[in-house]
């Protein structure tokens, strides 16, 4: 369980990272937030699982039932060795037995304590103690006092040598219930449980990056689709799919097609748009990481219907190729910075009502940008017709 959740803290972090990187600035922050205490709470406890596993719980009402069934012999310590691990300032050792049962065949076993002082000097290589079995034919023991043993006479106990009581044999996992059974964990620790392991682990990043991404499934839908169009994961907001996106989700927000302007931006696309039907009443929004977003109402307003034009009256996918046949002589960062700024042309007919007014034919402009000079383009709303200015 506790690895499982060093896992899960994994996959937060995963999706932090990707939300981060598919989505809205900060967007995943808070999975990597979440993600690093938790995985690295979980590891801490696993490691000292690790380093504690073998470690017998001190169990003195099934010592009690041992030594009741008679299930007691005499141990000699063979070897003690610290481990390198210390819990509380006392050394973690392992301690190697060879046991001689009252009845039954001798065996050897191996376990690790913390032992204080008083226990180390009594625990010495070749000292001998009362222990009682606490299964039948495992080699789980618990160490006893003489006083316990309701035959004393068991102490002379003779033990043969070790190398005479076969392989050392370590208990099993899982800790002893009174009733002489052992816990067990769901999925064993075997190798032979290592694949339903590494699927339970995968499982588990998987889920961590969800909790993550599921509230940006519009950035990772629209990441997915860019992957497949383009063969990018992030989507150039001025070129398809990013283009689409944002003015679909305009559409769904304010319940109509009609915008006064819309700029496109490498990273994100800025749209001018009434707040619904039938209203002049414009706001600005930010479509970025999958997201539409309100900044409220924009610099300027429009004083007219014929100011505002449709969104599909506009040749969107034509505008980029129409940028790079202009730029594709100059360096890729340079591209990277051109914005695509698209609205009705400036009326300057100066008899008619709507002059200085934007009531003109749909037009969009953009700037190439090179080390010592600028040169500002524009092209109709078809992509077509480029001119510098």
């Amino acid at each position: 369980m506790i690895r499982a959740f060093f896992f899960l803290g994994v996959g937060l972090i995963a999706g932090g990272f990707i939300g981060s990187y598919i989505g809205e600035p900060g967007a995943g922050a808070w999975g990597i937030g979440f993600g690093i205490p938790v995985a690295s709470m979980a590891l801490v406890f696993w490691l000292v699982s690790r380093t504690l596993r073998g470690i017998p719980s001190d169990n003195p009402v099934m010592a009690k039932m041992a030594v009741q069934a008679g299930r007691v012999g005499m141990a000699r310590v063979e070897h003690v060795g610290e481990t390198g691990t210390r819990v509380n300032e006392r050394p973690l050792c392992d301690i190697e037995l060879t046991v001689q049962p009252r009845h039954g065949q001798t065996f050897r076993t191996k376990f690790r304590r913390v032992l204080n002082f008083q226990t180390s000097v009594a625990v010495i290589p070749g000292s001998v103690h009362p222990v009682a079995i606490l299964i039948e034919g495992e080699p789980d023991v618990s160490f006893i006092k003489p006083e316990e043993l309701s035959d004393q006479s068991l102490l002379k106990l003779p033990i043969p040598s070790a190398a005479s009581a076969g392989e050392v044999r370590s208990p099993k996992s899982g800790r002893l219930r009174p009733n002489g059974t052992r816990t067990k964990p769901l999925i064993g620790t075997s190798k032979r449980w290592f694949p339903l392991r590494a699927v339970l682990y995968l499982v588990m990043i998987c889920v961590g990056a969800v909790i993550v991404l599921l509230p940006m499934r519009g950035a990772v839908e629209l990441s997915v689709e860019s992957k497949e169009l383009t063969g990018s994961w992030i989507p150039d907001m001025r070129t398809e799919p990013g283009v689409s996106a944002a003015l679909n989700a305009l559409e769904l927000k304010v319940g109509h097609d009609r915008v006064s302007r819309v700029s496109l931006y490498k990273d994100f696309v800025l749209i001018d748009a009434p707040v619904g039907p039938g209203t002049l009443n414009t706001d600005s929004w930010q479509f970025r990481g999958g997201k539409l977003i309100s900044g409220g109402p924009a610099s300027t307003q429009p004083e007219s219907e014929e100011e505002l034009f449709r969104i599909r009256d506009v040749h969107w996918q034509a505008y980029w190729p129409a940028v790079q046949s202009v730029s594709s002589g100059l360096d890729k960062t340079i591209t990277d910075d051109i914005g695509i700024f698209s609205e009705r042309e400036t009326n300057s007919d100066l008899g008619g009502d709507s002059f200085m007014q934007h009531t003109g034919d749909v037009i969009a402009r953009f700037t190439v940008n090179e080390p010592y000079s600028s040169i500002a383009y524009t092209m109709n709303g078809q992509g077509e017709n480029i001119s510098d200015d």
